[in-house]
C-alpha cells in the first residue's frame, strides 16, 4: 500500500483516545450512580452500597489521571 491509502498510527493517539473514552464511561457513571442516592432511605443497605461505588468510580479516575502522570511520555504526540 502507498502511504496515501494507510491510515496512520499512533501510540499517543491510540491511549489518548482509550483514556478520553475510559473518562467519559467514568463521569457517565458517577453522574448516573449519584442521582441515584435519592432513591433510597439514608442508613440503608442500599444508600451505604451507592456511596460505596460513588468512591470506587473516584478511586478508577484518580488511578486513571495518574497512570496518564506516570506514563505521559506515552501521551505526547499525535
Amino acid at each position: 500500500m502507498t502511504d496515501e491509502l494507510q491510515k496512520p498510527f499512533s501510540t499517543s493517539y491510540v491511549l489518548k483516545t482509550t483514556a478520553k473514552h475510559m473518562r467519559k464511561s467514568i463521569d457517565i457513571s458517577i453522574r448516573k450512580t449519584f442521582e441515584r442516592v435519592k432513591e433510597f432511605q439514608p442508613d440503608t443497605d442500599k444508600a451505604k452500597e451507592v456511596f460505596i461505588t460513588l468512591s470506587i468510580l473516584h478511586q478508577m479516575r484518580k488511578n486513571l489521571d495518574d497512570f496518564q502522570a506516570l506514563n505521559s511520555d506515552n501521551f505526547k504526540g499525535e
